[in-house]
């Protein structure tokens, strides 16, 4: 009886934030989270939950671009809601009940950027709501550090192929 009743006091609603820099121009970070063709590059859900699938709508990029997920854990969708020169924005419905607002920021650095991701959440279940936020946070948290870690290594890799690209240009003799 005392969890219930603890389980009815707990805020369903909980917050997220994680940061990292990444030594890489924002032109080479936008693409990897705008568009969902390359969140198979650095996404960490495969690892966390290797039941998930994965199905693309269209457009799968962009603002308006969505996907659909179905796992062990329930079923979800994400849709891109806004693109500006500082940060994307977008939206989750997990088992049809359970609302996460994201956005994803950038703030320019000397040698790259910092990139931050943001996510609100609300359980809407009455009785476990409490503690499912509590669960969903914990959950969250680790994911989005682990995925902006991911992507902080696909990024610098990318950047740094294509500055080897440029520099083998540069180097190679014209042709007349």
């Amino acid at each position: 009886m005392i969890l219930l009743v603890i389980g009815l006091l707990l805020p369903q609603q909980y917050q997220v934030q994680k940061s990292i820099k990444i030594h890489a121009p924002q032109t080479d970070i936008t693409p990897l989270l705008s568009d969902f063709t390359k969140w198979t590059s650095w996404s960490p859900w495969q690892k966390v939950d290797p039941s998930i699938v994965f199905t693309l709508g269209e457009p799968s990029s962009g603002v308006g671009a969505h996907q659909f997920w179905q796992s062990s854990w329930g079923v979800g969708e994400m849709t891109i809601t806004n693109i500006s020169s500082t940060k994307i924005n977008f939206n989750i419905l997990f088992n049809e009940e359970h609302i996460i607002k994201g956005v994803i920021s950038f703030s320019p650095l000397a040698n790259g950027n910092q990139v931050t991701c943001s996510l609100d959440g609300e359980v809407t279940t009455s009785i476990l709501g409490g503690y499912l936020a509590l669960f969903s946070q914990y959950i969250l948290a680790n994911t989005v550090k682990l995925g902006l870690n991911n992507l902080k290594t696909t990024a610098q890799l990318q950047t740094a192929t294509h500055s080897e690209k440029i520099d083998d240009d540069s180097n190679s003799p014209s042709k007349n």
